[in-house]
């Protein structure tokens, strides 16, 4: 399947937002399928939940309580935080390099 990248426009155009909607969708499938994976893993629960959000878990709070809200945290996540923020997760390793497109307009 080839797909092509809408042309970016200003303002933005419907396609580009669908575009980035679409990146956005597939990020967050491979997050899903970390937290999945990790879910016992206080650590890398945490790299996803500033993955998704920008913060952390500290003191007080359960492996289950953080793995819950990192399965939150990844539904809101902004693209605009995701474009940001997904090359270094890649490269730190919490993400796997599974989506070969990226954003558009940013």
């Amino acid at each position: 399947m080839d797909i092509e990248k809408p042309k970016v426009t200003k303002p933005w155009s419907k396609e580009m937002y669908e575009w980035n909607d679409f990146v956005a969708t597939l990020m967050k499938g491979e997050i899903k399928v970390q937290i999945e994976n990790n879910k016992d893993d206080w650590d890398t629960l945490n790299k996803l939940m500033v993955l998704c959000g920008g913060v952390r878990y500290g003191h007080g709070f359960s492996t289950e309580d953080l793995y819950e809200g990192c399965l939150g945290e990844v539904e809101m996540a902004p693209n605009y935080w995701l474009n940001d923020e997904w090359d270094y997760a890649v490269k730190e390793g919490v993400v796997n390099d599974c989506v070969k497109i990226k954003f558009v307009g940013y």
